[in-house]
């Protein structure tokens, strides 16, 4: 029976001299989850971006900015003139979300709200689009990306260097279900995250059925109002023709502030929740993300034991060959630097995920309270003028109804017919 033997010193020297020379030589490439240099977050450095105008007139909308930065990596300090479509706007959101899997990128807002085709849909579009890139150039990690820095740089149409790879839903939940979340905090939130997304598309669709009822009865006060000023054009008694010519009016005018109040809510608090639906959905999907990389690390770290218990096989074996341990020696570093860069991007994603979860929170509650209080303040302002606009037709109403009674001088009194007869019945009894 042969006793397995430790390799001898030359075949270690010689194991580890082929072993330099192979890593010299060979240089494996870096792989897409290896955690990347992390730039120096100075408080210093800054990235501001102002969008001067938005030019809708064209299939894609054209968004006009400038930018000022003093970040190391662009070869300006200034910018102006530049010009990006909402289709690059998407490109570069995509390519942020796909190589920064530590962040939360906001949603890119829709290129048109329910004020569509007036001046108003272009002021709120372009103010969302501001609002966005103001949060992602304030984003200490998203204001260092590459693809960022060649959006405000390059002088034609912007293509991410990298395609991000769509996300289908069943590749991202198919490691959900199978990888425990020890992180109690990131695992509530994503669960909450998943309720609040159905809420929110809810509450939605039932502003928008809000806003479609308002609008049936702006159109019903509207066809009235037209009815009514006929028939006041055929009435022969004064009054009452004038009552309901003013009646129609009032109930056009009603009509059309009834149609700005349903527009005017669907674009408050609508538009608002079905933004903050595709956020919920963002942060839902980033958290499944974060559950993949911990997927990947955990067979990374099965693959790092199978390649050891391989090298302890090998050692035991009666026979060494040189190449094959070379190869083992070069599978197992290979593997185990795998694992730790894994290692350190699971733990640099779910630590700068809890702060990024945190201004996710302060931004939605501000967009809220915001919205809210527009909402509130223009249903009031509505509600008002018509308010205005019956109390107005009030005289007319009243006139038609207030009967026309001739009045007589006795002495120094005007009275009526009727108190004239008694004041003279009175007289002349006695």
């Amino acid at each position: 029976m042969a006793v397995p033997q430790e390799p001898s010193a030359s075949v270690n020297e010689g194991l580890n001299q082929t072993r330099q020379v192979t890593t010299n030589k060979v240089s494996r490439p870096r792989q897409r989850n290896d955690p990347l240099p992390q730039p120096p977050q100075d408080e210093g450095y800054y990235l501001r971006i102002s969008i001067t105008t938005l030019d809708k007139n064209r299939r894609d909308p054209v968004f006009k900015f400038k930018a000022i930065t003093n970040l190391p990596r662009f070869k300006h300090t200034s910018y102006s003139h530049l010009e990006r479509t909402y289709n690059e706007f998407e490109r570069l959101y995509n390519s942020l979300s796909y190589s920064n899997p530590e962040c939360i990128v906001p949603a890119l807002p829709f290129s048109a709200t329910s004020y569509q085709g007036t001046e108003e849909d272009e002021r709120r579009v372009k103010n969302a689009m501001q609002q966005w890139v103001n949060r992602v150039s304030m984003n200490p990690i998203l204001c260092h990306d590459e693809e960022l820095r060649s959006f405000i740089e390059t002088d034609f149409a912007f293509i991410p260097a990298t395609k991000p790879r769509k996300r289908s839903g069943s590749f991202i939940f198919s490691f959900s279900s199978e990888v425990k979340d020890d992180d109690m905090d990131l695992a509530q939130a994503k669960s909450t995250s998943h309720a609040l997304e159905g809420h929110f598309i809810e509450i939605s669709k039932n502003v928008q059925k809000l806003a479609k009822s308002r609008k049936g009865l702006a159109i019903c006060n509207s066809e009235v109002g037209i009815k009514s000023h006929a028939l006041g054009t055929v009435e022969k008694h004064p009054p009452l023709s004038n009552g309901l010519r003013r009646l129609g009016k009032t109930l056009q005018i009603i009509s059309e502030l009834q149609k700005s109040q349903a527009i005017s809510e669907a674009a408050a608090i609508g538009d608002f929740f079905s933004y903050y639906a595709v956020n919920a959905r963002i942060v839902k999907e980033t958290l499944s993300n974060r559950l993949r990389i911990i997927s990947e690390h955990e067979n990374a770290v099965k693959e790092t034991i199978s390649k050891k218990r391989y090298m302890e096989r090998l050692k035991s074996s009666t026979s060494i060959k040189t190449d094959k341990v070379d190869e083992a020696l070069k599978d197992f570093k290979y593997a185990e630097n795998y694992e730790q860069n894994l290692d350190a991007r699971v733990k640099r994603v779910t630590k700068n995920l809890h702060s990024e979860l945190q201004n996710y929170e302060n931004n939605r509650t501000q967009d809220f309270i915001k919205s809210i209080k527009e909402y509130v303040n223009k249903q009031i302002m509505f509600e008002k003028q018509q308010l205005k606009e019956l109390e107005n037709l009030r005289p007319d109403i009243n006139a038609i109804t207030k009967r026309n009674v001739r009045t007589y001088t006795l002495g120094e009194e005007e009275l009526s017919a009727r108190a004239v007869a008694e004041k003279l019945s009175i007289t002349f009894a006695k």
